[in-house]
Formats: structure tokens, C-alpha cells, sequence
């Protein structure tokens, strides 16, 4: 979930103070409030939260806690995400050197610092050890407030520097920096895909096969980033999840569906960052390794190995500043650190480090994993820069990252170019990158669809993204003005003309609560009952409708059927003898029929009143290909609507250019008196072996240089063989 700003963690904190039974409340305010008289339930938690947003109030609490706590409230705070399994906590501390298990967990807790997620329904909390045996340390989840855990980041957590050597002859190479604008793209574009088709989850929350694929193949998800420096597997599937954990995705009955984008985007790059990092920690499908690896017992090592990996990045040393390129004030750089060197920590003090890494990752203990993770995720997100060298890759914190990890000032916005599209008359908007910041990313998403992440990216204007924008709130005012304001050129004419009539044509839709559709045989007979007002309202040739969408005067009409649309599809079509003449039963037939024949057939005209038929044609069943039917979907329609399969005549039209192509061949046929002849014929080595194929009972083909054999043979046994109405001499 997005970070939240503070203001809006008070009431979840009053809310979990108010579910402890009073015993422990009272507990709990006695260390965090410390009042002096007996005050009543209500006002100990109004002065609880009270404390949490007094600066002064929480430093003295916080140096209260044992150093086990005060780590513990350090790393939520460095990881800008207040929300920590307690299984996750446990081994974060555990990789610091603090091996006690829960109890600097508890210490916070009943510091009043930290929270446990209580089930709204539940019963009065009254004991912090009964509340993690019930819901174990792998689904127990707590949190601290952001104002408090902000000011717990300065502690520190004794992390050794792993900062390169001076074995780079005294020079430090130049650092690589990426615009940070990677992974804000790729979270708008799997938010755009959502929005499109929502995704499910199974029960496991996990995906399922079809999304999975869908995820893994998308043109625009899986492409490689334009700057990577390091393969990142299932980039679709990661981008999903971390849209879900970053709040851009919202899940309501195991379904994803595309929600609301975060108010921080609209502030600069910097807070947008800070809100997707914060969300980096509750993506624990994904592995730089393997890519998608739902966890099914235990927790997943990816998120703590991270956020490790980061804060080992801000705790190394520094270079002395550089005063002839720096000047003498400026701020010395840091080291840079060798993902090898991130790595053989992790291995010495990560508990579950080494066992979650596969057999082949060991060799180097998971040096491949590290610079997967800080090259391949870290790095787009401009949280580290990367040098490279003869051995490899270093890395370091960049300013962002400095900020965020390392209590560093927050870096000065660049300049942007306010106008980065350009318009193309096709309807195509190329954007470049330098121009781009995560609030024109997120308002672009709403109305244009993403087709490609690079230096340069495109979009394109489609009538189904057009739609889709207009539904969420935007106006076609709104859209035209956000291209303008950040094109290079002016708009195209016919490009605002067709955002125009799409606009237009979702303004003339109707929507009628219920309505009775009536069918009629013909155009003639629909357009009489227009003439006499039965029905005002013509949807097609065929089918009208009253204009309120109420019941007609069906007593003007004869009525010689009704469907129900619920039901299951009808058979209302036979096929004819030749295999590409449908005809349709009015009497069964429904109004989703029309829809759906005409994606196979063409309608014959010249027709006898009330009849009427289609035929399959080459064209018409290959137009059904086209617009995406498997051969199994055109199948199984005719399976539904004529009780049959595809006709063969239809099977050759579909299957026929795919099939290995027939052969001709020059052969002669030779027929037999009688059955049992022929019998003898194909039994008899001798003439077995000259045969080249049995067409039927009495007949067999042989090739033109095996016939004189075969009449041979069959003269030593008395057949003679003929050619036409004469024997063969």
C-alpha cells in the first residue's frame, strides 16, 4: 500500500488503542503517556496520539526502548512503509545482530510505538503474546506511526562499510544515473491493462495461468528497459504486483481492478519515488532470480534482502570531497560497494538468506541476486547510480537515494521542458522522456494508451482509452488541453476531430433500466410499426423499441415468440447439404443471433419473404480469424446454434492453407473381377509388393513403371490383364 501522509495514521492508531482491553490500554498509556491520575479509556487514547505527533515527546520515548527496538522503528522509518509482518521485523533484526525472536517487537508494542492489525470483529485485545500465537509471526502484521518511526531513522543500525577499496588507481569512476521515470511508466501501463481487463486471484493470491501469460507476453510490460544494466525476469508480473503494493490497483473480491492514482505523483519525481520505494517491501512474489515465485509457506526473502542491501549501500564510507571539480563545500561522495560485497553479507547474516536462494546461486552467494535487485530495480528507480569497471559493476546511493536512506537533503528538482508530446496525425503521441514527470505519466494513462517504454515513448489514441478516460471524470476539453499544453506543435485537426466524435458517440449512449426489444420479420414490417408508433426507438434493421425503454402496444402486434436472454443459446440454424448454406429458424432464433452470424456468413439477398439464410465463404470465415476466433470458438458456435460441428466445406476454408499441401500424382488403375481376386492380389507377396495403394473392394493403383511386373506375375497364374475393352500384347 502507498505511503500514507501522517495525518491519516492517527485514526488507525486510535482505532487499534481503542480495540485493547483497558488492563493493557492502561498499560500501554502508562509507558507512552505517562499520566499522572487515573483518567478515563477516552481520554488516554486522545493523549496517546497527541504524544505521537509531539517531536520532542516521541525522541524521549523512542530513547527509552532497548536498542533492538530503536533499530527496529529505524528500519520501518528508512523504508518509508509504516505496515511489517512481524515474520519480516523478526528477520530484519535478526540480519542487524538481534537475535532475541519477538521480544524487542514487544518492547515497542508496549512503548505504545508500534500497533498490531487487529481484525475489525475481534475480540478486546489483551495480551501481545495470545495476539502473535494466533495469527503467527508469517500473517501477523504491525505498524507505526509515520511521525514516529520518521524520527527513529537517525539511529544507528551499526552496519559495517562495505565501500570499495582504493584499488581504482585513487579515481572513481563515472556513475551512471537513470531518470527515475522506469518504473512509474511501467506501473501506469499495468494500471492501464487493469483498467482494461481486470485480473483474478486465486484463493492463494496468486495469478492465474491466463493473466500469468497474458502478463509475461505484453509488448509494452516485458520489453527490456531502454538504460538496463541487469536482466530482470517476469517485468510484466512485477510491475502488477508493485502497481497493487504501491495503491494504483485496488483488489475487491480476489479481483484487481484499476483504482485511483497516488496524490504524491502529482508533487515532482522525488515524492513519487518515495511512494513507490515505500511500497517495494509488500511485493513478495517477485524474485530478481526466478521473477514470479508466489511463496506458498513461510515469507519470502526478496523483501528484507532489499531493503538490506540499501542500507548497507548507506553505511559506507566516503571519498574526501574532491575540491578541484567539488569545491570545498560540497558534500563528499560516498564509496562505491561491490553487489558481490552486499552479498557475502547477506550470506553471513541474512537467516534466511542462503535458503532461499536457488542451488546455483550459492557459488557466489547470490551476487547475481544482488545486482539483479540493485541494478535491475534500484537503479531505474534512481535510488542507486551504478560505475562500471573491469570487474564489474559498483554501485552507490545516488541523491535521491542518499535522501531517503541516509538522511541526506532532498535533491533539487532539474527543470522540465513543459512541452514533451508530439501529436502525429495517425493518432500517435510520441512523449520524450525529459520532459515527463509521474503526474503528465498518470494523466496520460487515463486517455492514451502506452505502447512502448523508452528514450522515446509512444502512445496512442484509441476510441476504447477515450472511453475509458471519459468514465473516469475526464472531459474531452480536459484531454484536448493537456495534449496542447505539453505538445511541441499544435494539436492535428483531425486528430481533435476524432477524439471529438468519439467523445460524441459515448454522449449518445442511452442507458434504459429495462426494455422489451421486438423483433420483426422484416425492415418493411419494422418500419410500418414505426409509422403507426407501436415503437419510436429503431436499434437495427430489424429490432425496435419504445423510447422510455417500457413495455410497446404489443397488442398491435403478432407476436409468434419470446426469448429469454438468460438462457443458454438456442440451435436456430441448419446447414445445408453443400456445407456453406445456413439457414435460420425465425421461430428460434434470438436477437444475439444477428450479431454472431454475420462474423461467420454472408447474408444471401433476393431471398422469399421470411427466409432467410447466410452462406460460409473463404472471405467471411478467414474475416473471423482475423478478428481473433480460434479454430475451437467458430467450433464451438456451431456446436451451440446447429447441434454440429464447422462443416468440412468450413473446415477446408480455415484449416485448408495450414494443412501440408496435397500431391498429384500420374498412376493407373487397375480393377478386378471380383473382391476375393483382389484379396489374393494384395495377399500374394509377389504382387503385394507392385501394388501402390487398395481403393476399394475391387480396385488398386499402380504405378506406371510397375505395370508391365504385375501383368507378368499375374500371367504365371492365369490373369491376364486388360486395357480398355483389348488385352495388353
Amino acid at each position: 500500500m502507498p505511503s500514507p501522509d501522517p495525518d491519516d495514521w492517527s485514526p488507525r492508531v486510535r482505532d487499534a488503542l481503542s480495540r485493547y482491553a483497558e488492563p493493557l490500554l492502561r498499560a500501554v498509556a502508562g509507558k507512552l503517556v505517562k499520566p499522572r491520575t487515573q483518567q478515563p479509556a477516552e481520554e488516554l487514547l486522545d493523549k496517546a496520539v497527541a504524544v505521537l505527533l509531539n517531536p520532542p515527546q516521541v525522541d524521549r520515548r523512542v530513547k527509552d526502548l532497548p536498542p533492538a527496538a530503536r533499530k527496529l522503528l529505524a528500519v520501518m522509518g528508512l523504508s518509508r512503509q509504516p505496515r511489517w509482518a512481524v515474520g519480516q521485523l523478526i528477520t530484519l533484526l535478526a540480519a542487524l545482530g538481534h537475535a532475541e525472536g519477538f521480544a524487542p517487537v514487544r518492547a515497542a508494542l508496549d512503548a505504545g510505538l508500534l500497533y498490531p492489525e487487529l481484525p475489525p470483529d475481534g475480540p478486546p485485545l489483551d495480551d501481545f503474546d495470545r495476539w502473535l500465537g494466533a495469527g503467527g509471526t508469517l500473517t501477523a502484521v504491525a505498524f507505526a506511526h509515520p511521525a514516529v518511526a520518521a524520527r527513529a531513522r537517525g539511529e544507528d543500525l551499526e552496519l559495517p562499510d562495505l565501500g570499495s577499496p582504493d584499488g581504482l588507481g585513487g579515481l572513481t569512476p563515472p556513475a551512471r544515473q537513470a531518470d527515475g521515470l522506469e518504473w512509474p511508466l511501467r506501473l501506469a501501463a499495468a494500471w492501464q491493462q487493469v483498467d482494461a481487463s481486470p485480473v483474478r486471484l486465486t484463493q492463494a493470491n496468486t495469478l492465474f495461468k491466463r493473466d500469468q501469460t497474458r502478463l509475461q507476453g505484453d509488448e509494452v510490460l516485458a520489453a527490456p528497459p531502454a538504460d538496463q544494466l541487469a536482466p530482470v525476469p517476469d517485468l510484466g508480473i512485477l510491475s502488477l504486483f508493485w502497481a497493487k503494493a504501491a495503491g494504483l490497483l485496488a483488489e475487491t473480491d480476489g479481483e484487481l481492478r484499476a483504482g485511483a492514482f497516488p496524490a504524491s505523483w502529482n508533487g515532482g519525481l522525488a515524492p513519487a519515488v518515495t511512494q513507490v520505494f515505500a511500497a517495494l517491501p509488500h511485493v513478495e512474489a517477485w524474485d530478481p532470480l526466478a521473477g514470479y515465485a508466489p511463496v506458498e509457506n513461510g515469507l519470502s526473502a526478496a523483501p528484507t534482502a532489499g531493503l538490506l542491501s540499501l542500507l548497507l549501500l548507506a553505511s559506507g564510507g566516503r571519498h574526501p570531497p574532491d575540491i578541484k571539480n567539488q569545491g570545498a563545500d560540497a558534500p563528499p561522495a560516498p564509496r562505491l560497494v561491490a553487489p558481490a560485497a552486499v552479498a557475502g553479507w547477506l550470506w553471513e547474516n541474512h537467516p534466511s538468506w542462503a535458503g532461499g536462494l536457488p542451488a546455483d546461486a550459492h557459488p557466489d552467494r547470490g551476487a547475481r541476486w544482488v545486482e539483479g535487485f540493485l541494478l535491475g530495480v534500484a537503479y531505474p528507480l534512481r535510488l542507486v547510480e551504478a560505475a562500471p569497471t573491469t570487474e564489474g559493476w559498483l554501485v552507490r546511493l545516488s541523491d535521491l537515494g542518499r535522501h531517503l536512506l541516509a538522511g541526506g537533503p532532498e535533491p533539487v528538482a532539474s527543470p522540465v521542458p513543459p512541452q514533451t508530446l508530439l501529436v502525429q496525425p495517425n493518432a500517435e503521441v510520441l512523449a520524450f522522456r525529459q520532459g515527463l514527470t509521474p503526474g503528465l505519466i498518470a494523466s496520460l494513462s487515463r486517455f492514451a494508451r502506452w505502447k512502448g517504454i523508452g528514450p522515446a515513448c509512444t502512445l496512442e489514441l484509441t476510441p476504447e482509452q477515450t472511453y475509458r478516460g471519459l468514465e473516469s471524470g475526464l472531459t474531452l476539453p480536459m484531454v484536448l488541453q493537456t495534449l496542447a499544453r505539453h505538445s511541441t506543435r499544435p494539436v492535428p485537426p483531425g486528430v481533435a476531430d476524432l477524439l471529438q466524435r468519439w467523445a460524441n458517440k459515448r454522449d449518445r449512449i442511452t442507458v434504459f433500466a429495462s426494455a422489451v426489444l421486438v423483433e420483426f420479420p422484416t425492415p418493411a414490417d419494422l418500419d410500418a410499426a414505426l409509422a403507426r408508433g407501436v415503437v419510436s426507438v429503431k436499434l437495427t434493421d430489424r429490432v425496435g423499441m419504445s423510447a422510455d425503454g417500457a413495455e410497446p402496444g404489443l397488442s398491435q402486434l403478432r407476436l409468434i415468440g419470446n426469448r429469454d436472454y438468460e438462457a443458454k443459446p438456442q440451435r436456430c440454424v441448419s446447414v445445408g447439404d453443400d456445407g456453406v448454406t445456413l439457414t435460420v429458424d425465425a421461430a428460434q432464433a434470438d436477437l444475439l443471433l444477428d450479431a454472431e452470424i454475420g462474423r461467420y456468413a454472408e447474408p444471401l439477398t433476393n431471398e422469399a419473404p421470411g427466409v432467410r439464410r447466410f452462406r460460409l465463404t473463404p472471405a467471411s470465415v478467414r474475416r473471423a480469424a482475423d478478428a481473433g476466433l480460434s479454430f475451437a470458438d467458430i467450433d464451438g458456435w456451431f456446436a451451440e446454434r446447429t447441434g454440429g460441428p464447422l462443416p468440412p466445406a468450413g473446415r477446408l476454408f480455415l484449416l485448408g492453407g495450414k494443412l501440408p499441401p496435397p500431391l498429384a500424382s500420374r498412376r493407373l488403375v487397375v480393377r478386378f473381377s471380383s473382391a476375393e481376386l483382389t484379396d489374393g492380389v494384395m495377399q500374394w507377396p509377389e504382387t503385394r509388393r507392385l501394388m501402390a495403394e487398395r481403393l476399394g473392394p475391387t480396385a488398386v493403383v499402380v504405378d506406371e513403371d510397375a505395370f508391365e511386373p504385375l501383368r507378368r506375375v499375374l500371367a504365371e497364374v492365369g490373369v491376364v490383364l486388360e486395357e480398355a475393352d483389348r488385352p495388353i500384347a
